[in-house]
């Protein structure tokens, strides 16, 4: 694996302080040194990176066209059928804890 240099760029920017004093070490030890589950970049960020930078590009690019974005967003919002958090949490309590609800007054 050869690391695209636009990865060891972000890297760069990150050592360099450019988004405060936390202490980012663990973060970057996760991807180049022996931590993280035994080695270094055990989830293959650095792998995926290229194809991350290429989505954010097309985002990027589509957010311009405010009349796109909007109709994408307005798609995305409808085909995210009836998922909610709650109606997820009231499912699993019927369905796998066979548990009832307790009403608040």
């Amino acid at each position: 694996f050869k690391p695209d240099p636009r990865f060891e760029e972000a890297k760069k920017l990150i050592r360099s302080g450019a988004f405060g004093s936390y202490d980012y070490n663990p973060l970057l030890d996760s991807l180049e040194g022996n931590t993280g589950y035994g080695r270094g970049d055990y989830f293959l960020v650095g792998h995926d990176f290229p194809s991350y930078i290429d989505a954010q590009s097309r985002v990027d690019e589509a957010y311009e066209d405010r009349r796109r974005w909007l109709k994408m967003s307005i798609l995305s919002t409808a085909g995210s059928g009836k998922f909610s958090s709650d109606r997820t949490i009231s499912q699993y309590a019927k369905e796998i804890w066979d548990i009832k609800g307790c009403p608040v007054p």
